[in-house]
Parts: C-alpha cells; structure tokens; sequence
C-alpha cells in the first residue's frame, strides 16, 4: 500500500509544515509494509529541492499536470478559498514550526490553486482512505492517517 500526500506546491508553507509532520511516520508507514509518497505539482527539480530541505527520505514525485490530483478528485477551489480564516490560523502554526511560504513561478513551484490531501491505496489501486483537504493547510493528523493505514492493512494497532 501507499499512503500519498498530494502537496499543494513546493514553495507552500503548510506543505511544508505537513512534510514535516510525515516525516516523523515514516518508520511507522514502512512497519505497516507501506511507503509514504510526497507528490507535488512542481518542476522535477523542485521536487527534488523539497526532498534535500526537508530531509525527505521517501520518494517525493511530481505531476505537473495534475492527472493523479484529478484521479484522486483533490479540490480545486476558487481564490475567495484562501482568505478563509483557518488558513490564517494553520498558516501562523505554521510560521511557530519554522516554516515560511516560497514564491516564485508557479511553473517551477506548482499550482498555487490547487489543494491536497492524504490517500491511502492499496495494491492494485484501490482507493482504502482519502483526506480530501478543504482549505490550504487542512491536514489529518499522523494519528489519523496510521489509524486509517492500520485499517487499510488489517494490522492491529501497536
């Protein structure tokens, strides 16, 4: 199975915030027999300056075309989106966690409209959990995804 997070962009700062949390599951996602992947909408070599800034060890891919984000059916909301006050919140939680918002061209970094999420697909690909974010910053928890990845794997929790 493999648990994939769908980055907004590469220079996003609650991606950023997000990989970071990740990051501290990994061991977890791989003792579930699972991989977790980081995918963006950036150019190739942006993802890569994402993995190296923030010590991804597990693959971090792109989709500048954003197929997998429709295939998924991640949202894509209209600009009033990004004023909603939780992205405010998430994003000053964000700063406190060190993390600061990239600009750039989006062609580089990715679609700044676009939203994420956190999916869960089993072999074969079937779709066994999806977090669908509804606003820039909103992200399950790391409880929340290895309950899910538990769940979609049948093991028992530690």
């Amino acid at each position: 199975p493999a648990v994939i997070a769908l980055l907004r962009h590469f220079g996003c700062i609650f991606c950023k915030d997000q990989a970071a949390a990740l990051r501290a599951i990994v061991p977890e996602v791989h003792a579930l027999g699972a991989e977790l992947v980081m995918l963006g909408s950036g150019a190739p070599q942006m993802a890569g300056f994402f993995a190296e800034d923030y010590r991804i060890a597990t693959p971090v891919l792109t989709d500048p075309t954003r197929e997998v984000y429709r295939a998924l059916e991640a949202r894509r909301p209209g600009h009033l989106a990004f004023i909603d006050p939780r992205v405010f919140v998430r994003g000053a939680l964000a700063i406190l966690h060190g993390h600061m918002q990239q600009f750039g061209p989006m062609d580089e970094l990715g679609d700044n409209t676009q939203l994420g999420g956190v999916f869960i697909v089993r072999p074969g690909g079937d779709l066994a959990w999806a977090h669908r974010s509804a606003f820039a910053g909103d992200h399950p928890t790391n409880d929340e995804v290895l309950v899910a990845l538990r769940a979609a794997t049948g093991a028992r929790a530690a």
